[in-house]
């Protein structure tokens, strides 16, 4: 959502900008730029694409974008649910309701508490491990648009020096030296807009995950060892800031007057 907010946001900047200027929008369009830049750009990213399956990197990344992510406190709220019912199954839409789904599932099977840390574990670290790759592969891919805005800029520049030798009057040379620039602009957009703010933002989603997960892998060892709610409070506590605990402690209590 935030991701969505500040690209609303920038265009909004953009529309203003080109308002004050009493420019078109149809003077930012131009298809060689489009044709270098962008195109340019998804070919270098398809070429270092992350040495992962491709429709597994497709569909992690269509889960952080598309479905909504629980925050931290909102997650406790979940884990604590979760231990006041014991509930064994579990709709799993996210990787932290799924390592409980799991862990769950392996305690009625029967493991132990070492077995069950270890397979939770490794299986959030595969997790990371793909969401780190597609995260450092936006990163990188962000510093080819610029490159190829660069490209763009020099054909423009051509034709450009072309039509002075040919004897183009200064109108035309006007347009031409703008339709050179515009490919620049679209490199700087692409890389400075999409590319490394997604890259950014799914590094920062990362580390949310991994407090998640840790939450969800504690809650299961604790119904594992079937400890009292006052240490899963506690234990669930100790992963918010002091100004969420005073209120996630009421929000338990009254969890446990309603069960």
């Amino acid at each position: 959502m935030k991701y969505i907010i500040g690209l609303f946001m920038s265009f909004l900047g953009f529309y203003f900008a080109a308002d004050h200027l009493n420019q078109d929008f149809s003077e930012f369009w131009d298809v060689v730029a489009f044709s270098v830049v962008v195109i340019g750009t998804a070919a270098a990213m398809l070429i270092t694409f992350p040495a992962a399956p491709v429709m597994l990197m497709v569909r992690r990344f269509a889960q952080k974008f598309f479905l909504p992510s629980r925050s931290v406190k909102k997650h406790a709220e979940f884990c604590f649910e979760a231990y006041s019912r014991r509930l064994q199954k579990i709709k799993s839409t996210s990787i932290e309701e799924k390592l409980i789904s799991d862990g769950l599932e392996l305690n009625r099977l029967g493991f132990d508490k070492e077995t069950i840390e270890d397979i939770i574990s490794q299986r959030f670290e595969i997790y990371s491990k793909r969401i780190s790759m597609l995260a450092n592969w936006f990163k990188r891919c962000a510093k080819y648009p610029p490159a190829f805005g660069l490209a763009g800029t020099v054909i423009g520049l051509i034709h450009l020096m072309r039509g002075l030798s040919a004897g183009a009057d200064a109108k035309e040379l006007g347009i031409r030296m703008a339709v050179a620039l515009i490919a620049t602009f679209y490199g700087i957009l692409l890389s400075n807009l999409f590319l490394s703010p997604l890259g950014e933002w799914l590094s920062e989603e990362l580390h949310k995950d991994e407090i998640k997960a840790e939450m969800s892998l504690r809650l299961v060892l604790m119904i594992k060892k079937n400890a009292n709610p006052v240490e899963v409070q506690e234990v669930l506590n100790s992963f918010l800031s002091n100004s969420e605990k005073a209120r996630f402690a009421y929000d338990l209590s009254m969890t446990e007057e309603v069960a």
